[in-house]
């Protein structure tokens, strides 16, 4: 094997963008998967539990798109809805930022989700190293 070659491994990334504002079955999927748990910090209430929640609202232009979208509990949810001072952003690989409104700033990564910036590479062959004198075993 040649380090130019690719070991043919697809790579999944995530679900094409929702026209609407209910996320496909393949986002929901894609989501929940990806984030595990509610993503406020500190929140551990299961993923199939949580709202799938825009972080840039549908009606502010913010895209059905999981780039967009992550998983909140009810409570948290409303949370950021509803309750003045509160602000989330996320990065396009899923990193949640939230602020409180006293200034207070958390972050919480997907724990279930790596983007990947080159495809894997096939382990090298043990046949094209050249041996080193210092892993040969002592004779005796």
């Amino acid at each position: 094997a040649h380090p130019e070659q690719s070991c043919a491994c697809p790579l999944l990334g995530p679900p094409a963008a929702a026209d609407g504002y209910r996320p496909s079955t393949g986002q929901q999927r894609f989501l929940r998967l990806r984030d595990r748990t509610c993503r406020h910090p500190g929140c551990g209430v299961p993923a199939g539990w949580a709202d799938l929640d825009h972080v840039i609202a549908h009606s502010q232009g913010g895209a059905t798109a999981c780039e967009n979208l992550c998983c909140l509990c009810r409570r948290h949810h409303r949370l950021k809805t509803f309750a003045p001072g509160w602000t989330h952003t996320i990065s396009d690989d899923g990193v949640l930022t939230v602020t409180t409104p006293t200034g207070v700033t958390r972050t919480t990564r997907p724990p279930g989700y790596r983007v990947l910036t080159t495809p894997p590479q096939p382990p090298p062959d043990p046949a094209d190293r050249t041996p080193d004198p210092d892993d040969d075993p002592p004779p005796f």
